[in-house]
């Protein structure tokens, strides 16, 4: 999935991106395209904040493009509970 977010403004950009990371299932990947850093800022605490998303990004020309895929579930390392 592609999101092009280079001409929507804070605060609906990352309200749209929010919407497009929740309905993002394991396995999938979502490009958004940005200008704003501030915008890429917020984005990325946004998708931080989600311990099963993994991103990158790169600046291309005037705008940033950020990679966003789902892992699958979370698997904790240590003892398993009994």
């Amino acid at each position: 999935m592609e999101i092009n977010l280079r001409n929507i403004v804070w605060p609906v950009s990352v309200l749209r991106c929010n919407e497009a990371l929740r309905q993002l299932q394991p396995g999938e990947e979502l490009t958004l395209t940005v200008c704003d850093p501030g915008v890429v800022n917020n984005i990325i605490l946004l998708i931080n904040s989600q311990p099963d998303l993994r991103f990158k990004q790169c600046q291309e020309a005037e705008s940033y493009q950020i990679t966003v895929r789902r892992m699958g579930k979370i698997q904790h390392v240590g003892a398993d509970s009994i």
